[in-house]
């Protein structure tokens, strides 16, 4: 960011803050005072707020951005190149908390005569639980990202990894501080059979050459799926092109585009790994798990597979159709196919979707009834322990188009289901089914 290039040059300093190996080093930004001269003090306060559109610390995250917050404990580095001008200021107690117009207080230290009103000052804000700066007696100590490890949330990270800096005058009082750091937000979702606790190795590159970073990250529980999640701090300087993720032996994950700019901010990174269906055998009335296979329906599945639906149609080549055990909801046509078709957990060879019209009554026959006829089918699915069909005369739709205007739906009335065409516009139930 040009905000810390600028700090660094004022200083006559060279480093930066790139990804580096882990290091205990620290790189220190002197500002030894002029022997000859009488070091005086005065006091000085200061409002803080947020630069641009520029991410800061301790934050929600918001479409890509994070909203300022102080917290207790925050300091205010304060210099200009010449090491004329030097100070650290605290919060002001009470103003925790704030986005913007936030107090710091405290003094700073000059030579010679009091400052010019237009003299040129930088300021660096070093959070109370920081990690990549520290204030010394010597001044203002920086350190690297880490590469070996990685912070479990994005809160987590910014409160930790942050480097917020900005320029104001000795008289305007004010700092408008913008973020230079950015974060790669991880968060990756197991359908695949990977159970929670397990630890895997992610390895983040750029290119496949240049290692980012390589951190052990366990598997947890999380709003009933398996996820991964992890935080990766980052100079702004660099690009992503073609960079990727490997967790343990799964594949990797491609994210970020062609000479994209880091700009000090969250990119989530977000990836699915899929459950294969591996069916053995597949039986009318069988279920199948999150893991891909098939059981028997009062079977006990293994820790962390869940029923997901239940097969209700299989051919001779041992390919059919297994029907959700849930609804979706109540939707127009379009959002119905859409809706359908994103029914989670995603299977590798195996496709989610709306029943046809044909599929339906396939269904229907396959469980004991005629075409006609879905209370079998209803009988299988809460044997299954699933949801049965709404009955007495609910209306499901099919992904068979009757015309431009209209689709298939069928109407469940008692024991008979009966076809017609309905506008697409209206609103009736969904549920999904699995082509396998």
């Amino acid at each position: 960011m040009k905000t810390k290039n600028m700090l660094w040059a004022a200083l006559s300093m060279t480093a930066a803050l790139v990804m580096t190996a882990c290091t205990n080093d620290d790189n220190t930004l002197e500002t030894p005072a002029a022997p000859q001269d009488e070091v005086k003090t005065i006091s000085y306060s200061v409002t803080v707020g947020q630069g641009g559109d520029a991410a800061a610390t301790r934050a929600t995250v918001d479409e890509d951005m994070m909203t300022l917050k102080f917290a207790a404990g925050d300091k205010l580095y304060v210099f200009d190149g010449l090491s004329v001008v030097k100070g650290v200021l605290t919060l002001k107690s009470g103003d925790e908390g704030k986005s913007s117009g936030a107090t710091f207080e405290g003094s700073l230290s000059y030579t010679g005569d009091e400052p010019a009103a237009d003299l040129e000052l930088n300021a660096v804000l070093v959070g109370s639980k920081s990690k990549l700066s520290t204030i010394t007696d010597d001044g203002l100590s920086v350190g690297t990202y880490p590469t070996k490890s990685y912070c479990d949330d994005v809160a987590t990270a910014v409160e930790e990894w942050s480097w917020l800096a900005g320029t104001g005058t000795y008289g305007e009082k004010s700092f408008s501080l913008s973020q230079s750091t950015t974060f790669l937000n991880f968060e990756i979702t197991f359908e695949d059979g990977t159970k929670s606790g397990t630890t895997l190795t992610a390895v983040v590159k750029q290119n496949s050459t240049t290692t980012f970073c390589t951190a052990d990250v366990t598997t947890k529980a999380e709003d009933g799926k398996v996820v991964a999640k992890f935080v990766l701090p980052l100079d702004d300087g660099y690009k992503l092109d073609g960079a990727t993720v490997t967790m343990g032996d799964k594949e990797a994950i491609s994210f970020g585009r062609d000479n994209q700019k880091l700009l000090g901010k969250v990119y989530n990174v977000k990836r699915t790994y899929a459950a294969t269906l591996s069916l053995t055998s597949p039986a009318v009335g069988q279920v199948i798990g999150s893991d891909g296979k098939n059981y028997d329906a009062n079977a006990t599945l293994p820790s962390g597979v869940t029923k997901v639906a239940m097969i209700a149609y299989v051919d001779g080549e041992n390919h059919g159709l297994a029907i959700a055990l849930a609804d979706e909801g109540e939707m127009n046509w379009a959002t119905a196919v859409t809706t359908a078709a994103a029914h989670t957990p995603a299977f590798t060879g195996g496709t989610w979707k709306l029943p046809t019209k044909d599929e339906w009554k396939q269904m229907f026959s396959a469980n004991g009834g005629s075409e006609g006829s879905y209370t079998g089918l209803n009988t299988a699915i809460t044997n299954a322990g699933g949801e049965p069909l709404q009955d007495g005369g609910n209306w499901y739709w099919s992904i068979t188009e009757h015309n431009d205007s209209k689709a298939i739906y069928v109407d469940l009335r008692e024991n008979a289901a009966t076809f017609g065409g309905f506008i697409k516009d209206y609103v009736i139930s969904v549920r999904a089914c699995l082509a396998f």
